[in-house]
């Protein structure tokens, strides 16, 4: 199989602003390799459609075993299917797939922008695709004709999605755009034991043709790229907003010209519906509010009322939480924190502290809870009158009570912990994250450092995640706009230069040094190699 390869199925959109037209210059602006089968040739301008021809069952065939005979893709995205015959033939064709199947996304088009029908499919169908495909992209107009329900409230807008989940859907990206009794946009993913929601603030600019096309086929070029599928649908939605802004101010810098000729007001209007080529999205305020279920305790709509009613969150400003405490005060000489060990016994502070390690982790796993709290308090007693950083991974109870600098918590950690108490403590958080989705949920917390993992395997402990490389280890120092950031997983002496070369404020290491034959020389060999050393 070759990993960056995505087919596209859908209607051939004469104007080039939807459709596998657009599809395919999506996959080409981040750098997938896209292959088209045509279901229906729109005749089609950026405001009206005129006519479509079905594609018949028999080239569509053909069309498929052309492509199959020279390669399998990672994904296939599916768009506007003409028919039931049409689907018949996909689903016949879908049930073959090779193993490892492509992972296949359905954008559900029935009608274009300006209102014309390009796809009538039976109930029957409908459930006959949704067998075969694995993720679903409607949006709230597509979701009510899909499950016949009137989308029209956020009441309404659940219940649609669990009854699309009972006619057969794994999993479902409902996208906001069109729900406009949302203060912001937010695109819903729903599975069988999954809800995690994605929401920007409305673009009142204008509308961008093509949209839906452009998020799905962004979704599959970055699942075969190897993203998890809650980071690839963060990109997807960062990928569109990004296109959104670069279509909208080449649009206004056209109508801004000095000429106001009618000929140059119109070619404006036209690229408004025209999406320019933007590349993978690295600007961090085009990136979603990620939220991880309908209770999340970091969301902001949670802990603040004004959110319900004002009619944008702006995360940094009042809606906001207050931050957690720094790690060091304002002005502090200190730029980075330099190589922080991981230990599992309050016995290696003093094997450590002699360095003059700036930041270290308690991580006691085992143990009854007296045991673990004696460990906390000998620690903390260590660490008092030094410099270096004492957080507590997990039991932010003890920490608080003994008095530690900080308390590191896991992603599940969240769900139990008392933010609003370690906050009041006065104590420092840190936060593990494995990805973009992650990264956005716990940005919006203000923590005092994010932890990114694991950049390489490691034995230490069981992985949610694939391990990340530094490339993208690169990519999320700058998501986390100067919050200071901690790598973490596998590193050791052969890769903590490049490591370091990413930016990140800080390196934990774990068996690096506590398998190390001499500890003490293992830390400052570390922090030499990593530019770290005084």
């Amino acid at each position: 199989m070759t990993q960056q390869r995505v087919w596209c199925i859908g209607g051939l959109d004469t104007s080039g602003g939807a459709g596998i037209t657009r599809d395919l210059i999506t996959l080409a602006d981040l750098g997938v390799h896209g292959c088209a089968i045509s279901t229906q040739v729109a005749a089609q301008t950026s405001s009206a459609l005129l006519c479509t021809q079905p594609t018949s069952a028999s080239n569509l065939n053909e069309q498929w075993q052309a492509l199959a005979s020279e390669d399998m893709p990672g994904a296939i995205k599916i768009g506007a299917i003409a028919n039931d015959e049409q689907a018949l033939v996909l689903c016949a064709r879908l049930q073959t797939l090779p193993k490892p199947k492509p992972f296949v996304v359905w954008d559900p088009v029935l009608t274009t922008s300006s209102g014309g029908t390009l796809s009538v499919l039976s109930s029957n169908s409908i459930r006959a695709l949704l067998a075969h495909v694995d993720l679903i992209t409607p949006n709230t107009d597509e979701l009510g004709v899909l499950t016949g329900l009137t989308v029209d409230s956020e009441e309404v807008f659940s219940l649609a999605l669990e009854a699309l989940l009972s006619l057969g859907a794994k999993a479902i990206f409902a996208k906001g755009g069109h729900a406009k009794w949302q203060h912001e946009a937010t695109d819903t993913y729903i599975s069988a034991d999954t809800r995690i929601t994605f929401s920007q603030p409305r673009d009142l600019a204008g509308a961008l043709r093509g949209t839906g096309c452009m998020l799905a086929s962004a979704l599959c070029a970055f699942w075969v790229k190897d993203y998890a599928i809650a980071d690839a649908l963060t990109l997807a939605n960062a990928y569109l907003k990004q296109v959104r802004a670069a279509a909208f101010a080449t649009a206004l810098a056209a109508s801004n010209k000095k000429q106001h000729s009618a000929q140059s007001r119109h070619c404006g209007s036209r690229k408004i519906a025209m999406a320019p080529a933007v590349g993978f999205p690295s600007v961090p305020s085009d990136f979603p509010s990620v939220c991880f279920g309908e209770n999340d305790p970091v969301s902001l709509r949670k802990a603040v009322s004004p959110c319900d009613v004002l009619p944008r969150c702006d995360v940094l400003s009042r809606c906001a939480p207050a931050p957690f405490p720094a790690l060091y005060a304002p002005g502090h000489p200190r730029s980075d924190l330099g190589i922080y060990p991981v230990v599992e016994d309050a016995a290696w502070l003093t094997k450590l502290l002699p360095t003059g390690v700036n930041i270290i982790q308690l991580r006691v796993k085992t143990g009854t809870k007296e045991a673990i709290s004696a460990q906390i308090q000998k620690a903390v007693a260590l660490t008092k009158h030094s410099d270096c950083k004492l957080f507590i991974n997990d039991h932010w109870q003890l920490a608080i009570e003994h008095g530690a600098y900080g308390v590191h918590l896991g992603q599940e950690d969240l769900a139990t912990a008392n933010l609003t108490a370690i906050r009041k403590a006065g104590l420092r958080l840190g936060v593990s994250t494995h990805g973009y989705a992650e990264i956005q949920r716990i940005k919006r917390l203000r923590p005092s450092y994010i932890a990114l993992g694991h950049i390489f395997p490691t034995t230490t402990k069981t992985m949610p995640s694939k391990p990340q490389g530094v490339e993208r280890l690169g990519e999320y120092v700058a998501l986390c706009e100067g919050i200071p950031t901690v790598a973490i997983g596998g590193i050791n002496l052969s890769n903590v230069k490049a490591v370091a070369q990413t930016g990140v404020s800080s390196i934990a290491v774990v068996t690096a040094i506590t398998q190390a034959a001499n500890p003490f020389s293992a830390y400052y060999d570390l922090a030499k190699e990593a530019g770290f050393a005084n």
